[in-house]
């Protein structure tokens, strides 16, 4: 387990809650290898998810897209299970 002096740093993020009719700009804790530029962050999405009791763990998934000459690449965390309840912003 981290200890107190693990580096945190916020992250800026979309969320899609099934419990909003919207998307929202959150910020989600990632935690540091250490206090140089270069460390290593590790995102804590699980803090952002609901119904942690029908599915504790968050898969994750990078996404790429090419937009004319730019290149965009996406770190999309999220929980796929029978029992969630049915997002309407990603149907």
């Amino acid at each position: 387990l981290p200890s107190n002096q693990t580096p945190e740093l916020h992250l800026r993020c979309r969320l899609y809650s099934t419990s909003w009719n919207r998307p929202r700009q959150v910020m989600m804790l990632t935690r540091c290898s250490g206090h140089s530029r270069n460390a290593q962050r590790f995102p804590v999405p699980e803090s952002l998810f609901e119904d942690a009791t029908v599915q504790p763990y968050v898969h994750n998934c990078f996404v790429t897209v090419h937009e004319g000459r730019h290149t965009y690449r996406f770190c999309i965390f999220f929980k796929w299970h029978l029992h969630l309840r049915a997002n309407s912003l990603l149907s």
